[in-house]
């Protein structure tokens, strides 16, 4: 929250625990986001510089979208924190071209977010957008989620306990070209837990259409849940969430599909 971000005492950089790196910290939660501040307080225990530069309310389901054609406010909070009226992407763009032009990020961390990022749902996510962006960018990006469970209070157990090592591992390797990595944790982890390399899963099969009422020939809706197949593929993120496990996926924004790269070359030049 802004309070706690607000409070939190950056660490010394002077410790022998302490990485020497600048940090941007954003979400699509919002800025006043529980997952936030705790993402803020793990950033700062880890490296000597961390910056927020995060939505000032809640921009989930924007996935990778960019604010064009409306203004864009942005508040100071504190020295290196700011509340930005746009979309994730925007908060990575403008920290990037202004607010720490003078010190650019060794590293970008989205989250926590309330709810798991997994399978296709990694398309529509703000997380992921911030780190696409952050990824474009040529910066290293970690996207991280901790599942909820409906009706109940999140339980931020895991993300809190094995976050911090987890970024600092992934911190501290080279990251594949045009490679962001999204981490999910488990809303309750198996007692016999590993952190598992996963690929990206499949879930989706539709949606649920919430019909408000009908006005004339006009239709007013909402669109509602999503409808899951039972169907859970091994190796996948989501079936390392089902398990308790940790998933660590790579994803690449370059969304060239190679193979058919090759097949398409020999229909249209041979």
């Amino acid at each position: 929250m802004v309070n706690a971000i607000s409070e939190h005492k950056r660490v010394d950089s002077c410790s022998s625990n302490i990485i020497d790196a600048t940090v941007l910290v954003t979400n699509d939660d919002g800025i006043t986001a529980s997952g936030i501040s705790i993402l803020y307080e793990l950033a700062c225990s880890l490296f000597s510089d961390v910056w927020v530069v995060a939505p000032m309310g809640e921009q989930s389901g924007k996935g990778h979208s960019l604010t064009l054609r409306d203004t864009i406010k942005v508040k100071k909070k504190d020295e290196q924190i700011f509340a930005v009226d746009g979309t994730p992407t925007d908060c990575v763009v403008l920290a990037l071209s202004h607010i720490m032009r003078d010190v650019r990020p060794d590293l970008v961390l989205s989250g926590i977010n309330n709810g798991y990022n997994l399978c296709e749902e990694i398309t529509y996510s703000g997380t992921i957008g911030a780190a696409i962006e952050a990824t474009i960018a040529k910066i290293p990006a970690i996207a991280l989620s901790q599942e909820s469970i409906e009706g109940k209070d999140t339980n931020w157990g895991a993300s809190r306990t094995y976050a911090a090592s987890i970024i600092k591992k992934l911190s501290m390797s080279n990251f594949p070209k045009s490679t962001l990595m999204n981490v999910n944790f488990p809303s309750n982890l198996d007692q016999y837990h590993k952190t598992k390399i996963t690929r990206q899963g499949e879930m989706k099969i539709s949606d649920e259409l919430i019909i408000d009422h009908h006005i004339g020939q006009d239709l007013v809706c909402r669109i509602g849940k999503m409808n899951r197949s039972d169907d859970i593929l091994p190796d996948t993120d989501l079936a390392a969430i089902g398990s308790g496990h940790i998933s660590i996926t790579p994803i690449s924004v370059d969304l060239t599909n190679y193979p058919a790269v090759t097949t398409l070359n020999k229909l249209f030049n041979s």
